[in-house]
């Protein structure tokens, strides 16, 4: 492990799970969190100079948790992506209640094999410090998989439109993040969903702004659950999201006034489909199906009546008829909500109510993430065309227990 210039590390005493319990307020948080005892900061002169090497310092942190009684141990120094990978190796492989939450940056490139970090390795939290443009949210994902709270710290030549963006639409994978100098409640608008109706409240983790908190609060009460929880719009009471969801599944005409608005913005929020025709593509849809929480529209889709000139032209390059069927698309859900499974409850939702219509959607042949998500919903695809709309081939996708006289590929 390549030396850093010092070492700096607080020692931390977090409190009792079982005494804690499940917060159900901002003040329950807060008590918890104040509940934490820290220790004087470690550094070269306590752990020694040779302890930069990665196993020297966990058995140096590990000798200091036994006689002094903490077990968690906050990075204030950065480390790079080798050392941190170095480290969760060396802990993933120790008998210990060690837990660790490390700073590092973020130079490019990155070494491979950075992102493949053990699970249950005791690293709970990273805070990230990029120097550049940000990696692939792909290498965020990975990192998150195995359970670490990743929080990105952007300053300097690292505040971009594009850094900001990636973090704001991933809330799911880049767990928290700022920029310094400001509030987290200033990055929401970044999103392109910041053009739809704002959600109640705010996320909790817009009130735990300390890393030290934050690593306590994750290693109490896990990464799912902080990543869920919102503060509500009384400031006070806390409510996870998902856990109320209503499905509503309605014709255009029918739809309460200024829903038809609100779902528009959803599908241009999505950024999958041109925003010419939406609104009159819906407003002739078959059916509309939409996903509220708080009345809050935070999922939808769609059946849509195909064209006729859309009709002649699949006609003429595959020779299938779609004279009948129904598209489903414009599926649009918030990134706060994503991994619910809301597309997949709005599929089964839409399908069921055809009434006796088949089925069909179209994926572009480059969009791997959402073939794949195609085929984990039971669908496959039948047929294969050039759209001179998207100018790229893309394929004719259904549900398979609808598939008889359409020979698949």
């Amino acid at each position: 492990m390549p030396p850093v210039t010092s070492l700096s590390i607080l020692p931390l005493r977090p409190p009792a799970a079982v005494a804690t319990g499940t917060p159900t307020t901002l003040t329950q948080v807060t008590q918890m969190l104040a509940q934490t005892v820290s220790g004087p900061i470690l550094g070269n002169a306590d752990l020694g100079d040779d302890a930069v090497d990665g196993p020297v310092l966990l058995d140096r942190l590990a000798s200091w948790s036994v006689h002094r009684g903490a077990t968690h141990f906050l990075f204030r120094h950065q480390t790079s992506p080798r050392q941190l990978l170095d480290l969760a190796r060396h802990l993933a492989h120790r008998p210990t209640d060690m837990r660790l939450a490390v700073s590092c940056r973020l130079d490019a490139p990155l070494p491979s094999g950075t992102d493949q970090l053990p699970k249950n390795s005791g690293i709970v939290q990273v805070q990230w410090h990029p120097t550049g443009p940000l990696p692939d949210i792909g290498w965020f994902k990975a990192v998150s998989m195995t359970g670490i709270w990743n929080h990105l710290v952007l300053e300097g030549v690292a505040v971009t439109p594009e850094n900001c963006k990636l973090a704001a639409d991933h809330p799911n994978i880049i767990h928290s993040w700022e920029i310094c100098g400001t509030a987290p409640a200033d990055h929401r608008p970044l999103t392109d969903y910041g053009r739809v109706q704002p959600l109640f409240g705010r996320p909790l983790w817009h009130f735990v702004s300390d890393p030290a908190d934050r690593f306590i609060l994750v290693d109490r009460m896990g990464t799912l659950w902080l990543m869920r929880v919102c503060v509500d719009e009384n400031g006070e009471n806390l409510y996870r999201i998902g856990e109320r969801l209503d499905y509503h599944f309605i014709a255009p005409g029918d739809l309460p006034d200024g829903y038809l608005d609100e779902i528009c913005a959803m599908v241009a929020a999505g950024g999958t489909v041109a925003k010419t025709h939406v609104r009159a593509n819906l407003q002739r849809a078959h059916l509309i199906g939409y996903v509220q929480e708080k009345g809050r529209i935070v999922g939808n889709s769609s059946l849509k009546n195909p064209r006729p000139a859309y009709i002649d032209s699949v006609r003429r390059q595959t020779g299938m008829d779609l004279s009948g069927y129904v598209e489903r698309g414009y599926t649009s859900v918030r990134p706060e909500y994503r991994g619910l499974g809301i597309g997949t409850k709005l599929l089964d939702g839409l399908t069921r109510r055809a009434g006796g219509r088949k089925i069909f959607s179209v994926i572009a042949e480059d969009n791997a993430a959402t073939q794949t998500i195609a085929i984990r919903n039971r669908t496959r695809k039948v047929a294969t065309y050039f759209s001179d709309k998207a100018g790229k081939p893309v394929g004719i996708w259904m549900p398979e227990w609808m598939i008889d006289t359409a020979d698949p590929e």
